[in-house]
This record gives C-alpha cells, structure tokens and sequence, in this order.
C-alpha cells in the first residue's frame, strides 16, 4: 500500500525541520507554513497504532515488506526484529512525510481543518499513499475543496468507506479504519479549553515569545522571561505545540506552554477537543504505576506514572487480570493499571505544586561552601487555587563545581529547581573544584612571567598578600598534596 520510505526522503518532502521552539534566539525560516494544523496528535497516532498493528519482524505487506507500525522496509534491515519502542519511533519518523502530502493539498486549496480532521486524514493517507495530488476520483478530497460544510455526515462517512477493498473485495478491517476515521473526522471541531488555576513556570533560559494568537506566524507582542509564573485562562493545541493564552505586562496573549513548567491547578496531559465521557484519575499506589505502549503487562514500559498524579483516561480495556486505562503522562501516550488508581474528585484539595516566593539571601559561593536557605520562602499551590508558605521543606544540591549550580527544593513530593553561582576558591587556577599540580604549575609559570593569557590573579594569590611569589607555588603544591594524600 505504502512506498518504502527513509528518514531522508520525509526531510526532504517537508523542507522542514520536525519542530520549532517558540523562543527567542531560534530561527524560524524553516517553520513549515501551512494552514491551521500541521503535526498528528497523539490520539491520531494512537489510532494509526491501532489499525496496523504490531509486527515484531518484517512481513510481506501486498506490494511491500513492512514491519512495526506499517512502516516500509526493506526485507532484511532488520533481521533480528524491533521493540514497539523502534517501531514508535520508525512511526514518528516516517509519519512526518504523510503530514506532508496532506498539507500540501489543504495549502494548495486555502483549506483549514482542526486537529481531529487533520488525524483522520493523516491516518487515511498513512494507509493509501499520496491520493490528493491530481486525484479527482477521491470523494472526500472533493468534499475538502468545494467546502466540507456543504455535506452531510453520511456523505462524508461514506467518502471515507469508499476506500476499504483489496484486490477488489471489501475488507471488514479497513471498513472498521475507514468508519473510524470518519467519526474522529466528524469530532468535535473546538481544539480551545478553557481552564482554571493553572500556574506555570517558564523554563526556556532566553524567555517564551508572547504572541497576539496561538499560532508560530502571529504577530509577537513581547517576551515572557525565564522563571517567570504565569496564569493560564485558556489552552489549545496548534502546530504541534500546546499554547497557552495569559497575561503579561498588561498585554494579553498566548505563549507556548512546551517551554514552560506546570507548577499548579488542574491539568490535563493532551488537550482533548471534546472531553465529554473522559474520566480523571488519581494514582493511589506509594511505587506509582508503570506507563506502558500498549495494554498488557508484556508490553514494554515508558515510564512511571508516579503516586498523587492526576491523569485523563480516554479509553479502557481489560487483560491479565487488570483494568487498562489509556492516557499520557509527561508528553508519553500509553496504558497504566487502573487497579492501583482512583476515580478523582475535582473537590479534593490536593498539591499540585510549589515555587519559591523568595530566593535566599546568598545565592553567590566559593566552591565548597554549603547551600543556605536562610531567607528563602516556598509557597505550596493546591488545586482548589489556595497558597501556603511552607517551612519543612528539603534542599539537595552541591556546590562544588564552580559555575552554575542547581539546588532541588522539595516538598511533599514536589520539587522545584533554582539556580546559584559557585565561585572558584584561591589557587583553583583551571577552576575544576580541587587544587592539583596544573594549578602549581600555573603559578610557577606566573611567577616566571610566563603566565597564559587568561591567568586569573586573584585565584594565583593563595596568601592574600596582594602578591603572587613563590610562597603561593608552595602553598598550592602542598594542598595538592594533602588532597591527594
């Protein structure tokens, strides 16, 4: 069905690169400019994963080997087979070329479809090829150019079903794909929600652009700088990215929240068009549960889905004795237990996060000096909107190495992270955190006028007598040796 296909080629039909961050600094000429949506959602990957299924090794597929998800192959690349990771990320990869013959088309007509449209018609091209260029025998290609509105959803369900024979007969598998396909078409058309308390953190160290609308080619109204928090009333998915609308310095408007940090309020991981029927859950067991591909305990794992984490379940199935849920968690789509979770209570006050309100008074050391908290003050968020200083919270971090150093603040089991300066102390000359013989050496050469270019005084004058002589060579020759006694 499909062309074999490499990685190359699908650079190549896109003229793109796979993403494109919305901060400062980062080029965007080579954005793919195309109308409204422009990469498969999670949910459109998981329906494609759904009707190819999971092949181990490759098999003859009518006109081509294929193995993983339907990806084209050649017959011996891979002998001893793949994990359903290799084939996600084959998917990924080669996914990106049918994104390409389906934008090409909706830019070639001024055509604009939301998120769910833009899924099913990814997923119809990933199964028969390039069927819009120059193709006037596709039904819906023709729905798409005259105006889809213009047509009913019978009409439209049936464009899709034209396209379910093999060698002439009418296939009930890709019937069944085809019916899906038109129902995920027909879903819902917003891809905006609103939402409540959702605090966020920027973590891109150059800031997030704020733009007039949630799209990369909109006007840029300002720069949300690092480690700024910020509220979000509203959220979409375009582009590929999750955009979040805010205010900020008096000017309202949407940021990437891709580059930011969720500190607090309810979130949900995919931002869903129509959420009607989605259950929320809680994860109750201590050790949390595992994130797998697919439902089934031989599937392998992604991650863990960790204790007091609030997910969205959009599906559920039953194997190995247990209730599957199908959801993502932390940017991951897959299946987790259900049996060592439970249903959530949006009127349950739960902590969602913490931030420091005030950094502490010293955030400048020498390098081995202890980390002080003395003047910091950390608020908890919780769900319900309500903030609290706390005081039992821990710190890890060292600071050892001269430079940046990063100090983990906890509490409860959220974290935050902030950033101090380390110092080089005297006589670390090459500032790698220890005196040793290249620091002597240094200041021996110094001493002989023989010094580099960037020979830093300070850290060569050991005594502190505004002097640098033979006093200090020793002097660091002797703290080499005592830490390497």
């Amino acid at each position: 069905m499909k062309k074999l296909l490499s990685l190359l080629t699908a650079i190549v039909v896109t003229g793109a690169c796979f993403f494109s961050p919305d901060v400062p600094g980062i080029s965007e000429t080579s954005v793919v400019r195309s109308v409204g949506v422009s990469r498969i959602s999670e949910n459109g990957l998981m329906l494609i994963k759904e009707f190819e299924g999971f092949l181990q090794y490759a098999k003859w597929d009518y006109k081509q080997w294929t193995i993983g998800y339907g990806t084209g192959v050649d017959k011996n690349a891979y002998p001893n087979g793949i994990t359903e990771a290799e084939a996600d990320r084959l998917l990924r990869e080669v996914v990106v070329v049918y994104e390409g013959y389906v934008q090409n088309f909706l830019n070639s007509y001024d055509i604009e479809v939301n998120q769910n449209q833009y899924d099913a018609l990814v997923s119809f091209t990933y199964n028969l090829g390039n069927v819009w260029k120059n193709t006037s025998e596709v039904t819906i290609r023709t729905y798409l150019i005259n105006g889809i509105s213009n047509y009913t959803d019978k009409q439209i369900t049936d464009a899709f079903k034209l396209w379910c024979k093999a060698g002439g007969e009418v296939l009930p598998g890709l019937l069944r794909r085809r019916e899906e396909e038109a129902k995920l078409f027909l879903k819902g058309t917003s891809v905006s929600v609103p939402v409540k308390n959702e605090r966020w953190r920027i973590k891109s160290t150059t800031g997030v652009r704020l733009r007039k609308d949630s799209v990369t080619t909109s006007d840029i109204i300002g720069v949300i700088p690092y480690n700024t928090l910020v509220t979000v009333e509203e959220k979409t998915e375009r582009d590929g990215f999750v955009w979040g609308r805010i205010s900020y310095n008096g000017k309202n408007g949407w940021c990437v929240l891709d580059y930011a940090e969720h500190v607090s309020g309810s979130i949900e991981t995919t931002v869903v068009p129509d959420g009607t029927g989605y259950q929320k859950w809680r994860i109750v067991s201590d050790d949390g549960v595992k994130l797998r591909y697919n439902y089934g305990t031989e599937h392998e794992v992604l991650g863990v889905v960790p204790y007091g984490a609030i997910i969205t379940v959009y599906e559920q199935q039953s194997k190995d004795g247990y209730i599957w849920g199908r959801t993502d968690f932390e940017g991951k789509a897959g299946w987790c237990v259900l049996n060592y979770a439970s249903l959530f209570d949006d009127s349950e006050e739960l902590l969602d996060g913490i931030y420091v309100v005030e950094l502490p008074s010293k955030t400048t050391y020498t390098a081995g000096e202890l980390f002080d908290s003395s003047g910091m003050k950390v608020s908890a968020l919780y769900s319900t909107g309500r903030e609290e200083i706390v005081s039992e919270y821990g710190c890890n971090g060292n600071t050892t190495m001269p430079g940046i150093s990063t100090i983990t603040v906890e509490y409860r089991g959220k974290c935050f992270e902030l950033s101090v300066v380390v110092t080089p102390f005297a006589g670390d000359i090459n500032k790698n955190g220890t005196v040793d013989i290249q620091d002597s050496l240094s200041i021996k050469k110094h001493i002989l006028a023989d010094a580099d270019e960037d020979f830093d005084a300070e850290l060569g004058d050991m005594n502190s007598d505004d002097v640098i002589n033979i006093f200090d060579s020793i002097r660091a020759k002797k703290e080499f040796l005592y830490n390497n006694r």
